[in-house]
C-alpha cells in the first residue's frame, strides 16, 4: 500500500444496519470543510464529476436555504449511504449472500486500494474541501479500511440491539431478508455461543436478526478495541436523540470539526428526536422475550 501522506483526514460513521449512522453522517456534512459523498454520486460511483453537486450547499445565502431543505427536495444532493460507492471500488468490501465471510483486509487488491484512494482525492479536489466523511452499516470492516487508509478515524454508533433487529426485520418485510435466505450459512460462521443460541430459540427472521446484531455488536467491540484510542468514538442513538446538543458537541471535537453558527442552526433547525422509534411496540410478551434472549451479551 502506498502512503496517505497526501490523502484527507477520514473519518468513518459506523454500527449494525438501522443504528442510527445516517442521523449522524447528517450532521457531519453540514461544515463547508467536510467532502461527502452525493446521492446522485452513490447511486453511479464512476462518475466523480457528481460530487460537485455538494458544493451547491456552499453557495452564498442560498447554500443555508438548501442545507435548510436537503431532507426533503430530491434536487438538493444530501449524503448517501454509500454501499454502492465502496462496492464499486473494493469488490471484496461486501460479502455475496451465497459466499459469506467476514470482510478484512484480505479481501482488498492493492489495484483497488489505491483506485479508491484515487476516487477519494478527485472527490475532495472537486469539493475544494480537506476532510471526508462516510458512512456504511453492517460488518465492521474497519481493518479494511485501515488498511488502506491507515490515519483513518472510526466513530461507531450504538443502538438497543433489539431496536436494530426490529427495525431490521420490518424495513426487509420480514422473510424477505436476504440474510434470512441465507441464514444457515451465516449461521456457520457465528461463534459457537451464537450457533447454539440458535438452535435453542425458535426459528424466525425477528430472532435471527436479534443474534445477528448481537454478532455484529461482537465483531465491532474486536475490531474498534484494535484502534487507538484517538482513532475511535462510540456513541449512543438514545443519546444522540436526547442530547443531541452535548453529543454532538463531542462528536464534532473528536473530528476536529468547528462548532459555528451555521452547525448549531442546523441542529436547531431539524429536530431528530423526530428520528426515535418505539422499541418493540408491535411485539408480543413471547416475541418480545424471545428477543431479549437473541440478542444477550456473550
Amino acid at each position: 500500500m502506498s502512503n496517505d501522506d497526501h490523502l484527507p483526514e477520514m473519518y468513518f460513521v459506523v454500527g449494525a444496519p438501522r443504528s442510527g449512522s445516517s442521523v449522524l453522517l447528517d450532521f457531519l456534512t453540514v461544515p463547508k470543510t467536510v467532502a461527502w459523498i452525493p446521492q446522485k454520486l452513490g447511486e453511479n460511483p464512476e462518475k466523480l464529476m457528481l460530487a460537485k453537486r455538494a458544493n451547491k450547499l456552499n453557495w452564498p445565502l442560498l447554500g443555508e436555504f438548501y442545507l435548510e431543505r436537503r431532507s426533503v427536495w430530491k434536487s438538493v444532493p444530501e449524503p448517501a449511504n454509500g454501499e454502492k460507492f465502496w462496492t464499486h471500488y473494493l469488490n471484496g468490501f461486501t460479502p455475496k449472500d451465497t459466499e459469506p465471510y467476514i470482510p478484512g483486509p484480505g479481501q482488498v487488491e492493492p489495484a483497488d486500494a489505491e483506485k479508491l484512494r484515487e476516487a477519494i482525492k478527485e472527490i475532495c479536489h472537486l469539493q475544494r474541501r480537506h476532510r471526508f466523511v462516510a458512512e456504511y452499516s453492517g460488518f465492521p470492516r474497519i481493518q479494511l479500511l485501515r488498511s488502506i487508509f491507515p490515519k483513518a478515524k472510526f466513530i461507531q454508533v450504538l443502538r438497543d440491539p433489539r431496536s436494530v433487529a426490529y427495525q431490521m426485520v420490518k424495513r426487509a418485510d420480514g422473510a424477505n431478508l436476504p440474510l434470512w435466505k441465507e441464514r444457515e450459512k451465516w449461521t456457520s460462521l457465528m461463534p459457537e455461543v451464537l450457533q447454539e443460541r440458535m438452535k435453542a430459540l425458535p426459528e424466525t427472521p425477528l430472532n435471527f436478526c436479534g443474534i445477528l446484531v448481537r454478532w455484529f455488536h461482537e465483531l465491532y467491540n474486536t475490531e474498534m478495541a484494535l484502534l487507538p484510542e484517538t482513532d475511535r468514538l462510540e456513541v449512543a442513538y438514545s443519546d444522540l436523540l436526547s442530547r443531541p446538543d452535548k453529543i454532538l458537541t463531542k462528536v464534532m471535537q473528536f473530528a476536529d470539526l468547528p462548532l459555528n453558527k451555521r452547525f448549531k442552526y442546523y441542529v436547531k433547525f431539524h429536530d431528530i428526536q423526530q428520528s426515535n422509534q418505539r422499541t418493540n411496540r408491535n411485539l408480543n410478551s413471547t416475541e418480545a422475550e424471545q428477543l431479549a434472549q437473541a440478542v444477550e451479551k456473550l
